[in-house]
């Protein structure tokens, strides 16, 4: 039996490319999924991030301000502001 879907708003698969902005730099991302509050995105390289961040997806049409929810290695997962 699956599981039961528990989250606000239906999420999409993608495998599109994203950014995620700071004020002193920007770190490429691979965006795994998205929906109308969120995303999840695979860092493309490990590193230090903040709590909040700009993800910007332009094959998505995402420039969205975000918080940092949950942290597993290198996949984050980002709700939108």
């Amino acid at each position: 039996m699956a599981a039961k879907e528990t989250r606000a708003a239906k999420r999409r698969r993608t495998n599109n490319a994203g950014v995620l902005k700071m004020e002193d730099k920007e770190v490429p991302v691979l965006l795994r999924d998205a929906s109308q509050t969120g995303a999840r995105v695979r860092l493309v390289q490990p590193c230090e991030l903040p709590d909040r961040v700009t993800l910007v997806s332009q094959m998505e049409k995402i420039n969205a301000q975000c918080v940092v929810v949950w942290r597993r290695g290198n996949d984050l997962g980002l709700k939108f502001e």
